[in-house]
């Protein structure tokens, strides 16, 4: 409960198995925080607001953690839609093409919040140094590159896979705002020498070249894509408050 504003928490509560924790400092990164420092088991999955698991989500993610004890860090990929009002054309594209895009510039494979899960161990190691600040960072690439600069072994497994809403990717204000916080994020793990850690689990350039470059093409349509639909969906979702429009 991160001061919320509708009526999630009231019916959270109707469920005997969920335990509601608070946390009054707003952002993503301090209710992540709270979330983390809060559960019990060896594992702790993570999933975004608006994701929907797919099937045995959580028995592959718990296999996964169990057949492999170096393991400290696992993410899987997202069924997102393309355009507004069609739920039919969906697919993974977009979530590769960021992993593609990331872990190229990252030399080292990063998690994605929505579909995610970490150690617990993993994360005690590294809980007092994340960035709180969701304006600062990506916090889901922050805390991966805590781990991966601490020698943590990260996966991707494109069978952890979840559905989402794709459309608020293409909202341009949203992706000139990713992007500017992937930038200082590279930046921060740069300078605090996490991207130069020895022990870091680096990927090499020909591994991820091809991936890079498919990425680009698809980063360059899609900004095509948000700099046509941007008078629309400023017009719907702002200006006549549709927020449904971007969902």
């Amino acid at each position: 409960d991160n001061n919320c504003q509708d009526r999630t928490v009231e019916l959270a509560k109707k469920f005997s198995f969920v335990r509601v924790i608070e946390e009054r400092s707003q952002g993503r990164g301090y209710a992540r925080t709270a979330g983390f420092n809060n559960a019990l088991g060896d594992v702790i999955g993570r999933i975004d607001a608006d994701s929907r698991l797919e099937k045995h989500w959580v028995e592959r993610v718990k296999a996964r953690f169990e057949t492999d004890s170096e393991l400290m860090g696992l993410t899987g990929v997202g069924l997102t839609s393309f355009l507004p009002g069609v739920a039919s054309l969906r697919s993974t594209l977009f979530s590769r093409s960021y992993y593609w895009f990331v872990h190229a510039e990252f030399h080292t494979i990063t998690m994605w919040g929505a579909t995610m899960a970490v150690r617990k161990q993993a994360w005690d190691a590294v809980a007092y140094k994340v960035c709180l600040d969701d304006n600062l960072v990506h916090e889901d690439q922050d805390l991966s590159l805590w781990i991966a600069g601490n020698g943590g072994k990260i996966i991707q497994d494109n069978e952890v896979k979840i559905s989402t809403s794709g459309q608020t990717y293409r909202y341009l204000p949203k992706l000139l705002h990713y992007r500017t916080l992937f930038a200082r994020t590279k930046k921060l793990h740069t300078k605090n020498g996490n991207l130069r850690s020895p022990v870091l689990h680096r990927l090499s350039w020909r591994t991820t070249a091809p991936g890079l470059v498919a990425s680009l093409l698809l980063g360059a349509f899609l900004g095509v894509v948000s700099l046509v639909f941007f008078p629309l969906d400023y017009l719907v979702a702002v200006k006549l408050k549709k927020h449904d429009w971007l969902s």
